[in-house]
């Protein structure tokens, strides 16, 4: 594990891990946002990442839609693009 980067790119780290590994049967993306969040509050960051658009959003990040950059950006200002399957 890259023990690098503040607990933003971390975040990142432990958000696409949980949801590219697919550990459950069910729920993994919305586990893996709730564990990422607290993560990063249990380490006093704030995130702004809750848009209402997070089911399509953390289905772009499991599809391999957005870079690792992006995902941080939409921590720490709450912005992404929109995920759009090719």
């Amino acid at each position: 594990m890259n023990k690098e980067g503040d607990i933003f790119d971390k975040a990142v780290t432990l958000l696409k891990g949980l949801i590219q590994a697919h550990p459950f049967e069910s729920g993994n993306r919305r586990t893996a946002y709730v564990v990422a969040e607290s993560f990063i509050k249990l380490n006093g960051g704030n995130s702004k990442s809750d848009n209402g658009k997070n089911a399509r959003t953390l289905q772009g990040i499991r599809e391999g839609y957005y870079t690792d950059a992006e995902i941080r950006k939409w921590f720490i200002k709450g912005e992404i693009r929109e995920f759009k399957r090719a």
